[in-house]
């Protein structure tokens, strides 16, 4: 029987090493699915004309003329049929998005350059949205507004890693948010770390500001690594 141990043992390891690969591969087509339809949706919002009632009905006019000349009512229903089909698109894309992820709704696009992250969003600091993508923390200010936005995120190795070079930020350092057409910038201002139990991090603040939560130290995960952030810039179209 004991013969059989080194083979079991090495077995074991094999089925380990393999959920663990799945786990990952997993992690990051889903993750990649989602940036890819939130940037879609973005280019969408980024390219597409807001027209308004005002302007379907003009449509039925030759203004270059500067006469009242009615056009075939076929293409004013084709004018409306695409302002339509346009607002449609655009809702499709995010409710593709959403439904990656269990209808949890997505809050935007973070990018922090010095350690190499960019990830999806997601309402709700869960499993399911932390193992796919940063979470945010309910009822804390959304991105670019006033108050404290809080986001969570995970520094495993095997799923949900967007936050495991966190504690390489620096003051100084930059964190961008892209939301809907709009872009935050966030300036680190200090790296600390805390006991689980310290949750007024979480309080509100003043100023427009962003705190990024994650455990600490790898591998044994007692603590929490705090990273706080300014608003840089104001949010504002691409």
């Amino acid at each position: 029987m004991k013969k059989y141990i080194p083979y079991v043992l090495i077995l074991a390891g094999i089925v380990i090493i393999a959920i663990a690969l799945f786990q990952k591969i997993t992690t990051d087509y889903y993750h990649d699915k989602i940036m890819e339809e939130y940037n879609a949706y973005i280019d969408d919002l980024n390219n597409s004309e807001t027209v308004s009632s005002e302007d379907v009905d003009n449509v039925m006019y030759d203004k270059d003329e500067k006469i009242e000349k009615p056009v075939e009512q076929q293409e004013v229903d084709e004018k409306k049929s695409e302002i339509l089909d346009q607002d449609t698109n655009k809702e499709n894309v995010v409710n593709k998005a959403i439904n990656v992820f269990d209808n949890q709704e997505i809050s935007g696009i973070i990018d922090i350059p010095k350690i190499n992250v960019s990830s999806a969003i997601l309402e709700g600091t869960d499993d399911k949205a932390l193992k796919y993508a940063v979470g945010h923390y309910p009822e804390t200010a959304q991105p670019g507004e006033k108050g404290n936005c809080v986001l969570l995120g995970h520094r495993n190795y095997v799923y949900g890693h967007f936050f495991r070079r966190l504690n390489e930020l620096e003051v100084g350092d930059e964190v961008i948010i892209k939301k809907d057409t709009n872009t935050f910038t966030y300036v680190v201002t200090e790296s600390f770390v805390v006991s689980p139990e310290e949750v007024w991090v979480l309080d509100e603040t003043e100023n427009a500001e962003i705190t990024m939560i994650t455990c600490t130290p790898l591998g044994i995960y007692t603590d929490r690594l705090i990273v706080k952030g300014l608003l840089l810039s104001d949010g504002t179209e691409d």
